[in-house]
């Protein structure tokens, strides 16, 4: 019985698995070691790296709580553009900006739960009172719109509403 035995061609690219090369992980070359590189380095102690993750935690929980407060300029951007007419848009981006404070509020114990520990109780005060800000101003467009019951008439009523003193219109002139 004769064997047929293939010929391989060796590229330069082929990689051989089976087999060892010359130079494997296990017994690696007599390389000089890269610049900088120190075989004796000092191991930082413990103590030391304690306290940068101290560091690291309340650094991380003033990023947590300051985030409510970065919302506000966006806000009051937003209130200015939707203007206080009552119409679909304006009303939905009212209720958004209750919402999400409210949702918010609701689950600061899950926000500040990923971080250990118990000292975050002024990270969690300005988180709380971020919030309170932003309810603060959905309430005032509220207002500006005209949506909160705020004068006597709307509760009383013999009481007759505020009238106005001005009146505008586009291009026409309305007599009183």
């Amino acid at each position: 019985m004769v064997v047929k035995t293939e010929k391989t061609v060796g590229y330069r690219w082929k990689i051989d698995f089976n087999g060892r090369a010359k130079h494997s992980w296990h017994n690696p070359p007599n390389l000089a070691n890269p610049i900088g590189y120190c075989d004796d380095f000092e191991r930082v102690p413990d103590h030391e790296q304690d306290d940068n993750n101290a560091h690291l935690i309340v650094k991380r929980s003033w990023d947590i709580a300051l985030v409510p407060i970065k919302q506000v300029p966006m806000n009051m951007f937003v209130m200015w553009m939707t203007g206080n007419t009552l119409s679909l848009f304006p009303i939905i981006m009212t209720v958004m900006m209750f919402k999400t404070p409210l949702t918010s509020l609701l689950s600061y114990k899950t926000t500040f739960q990923k971080l250990e520990g118990s000292h975050h109780i002024l990270q969690k005060l300005v988180y709380v009172l971020s919030h309170l800000l932003l309810i603060a101003m959905a309430l005032w467009k509220c207002n500006a719109m005209g949506l909160l019951p705020i004068h006597p008439s709307d509760w009383i009523a013999f009481e007759l509403p505020k009238e106005r003193t001005e009146f505008a219109s586009g291009g026409t002139i309305l007599m009183s």
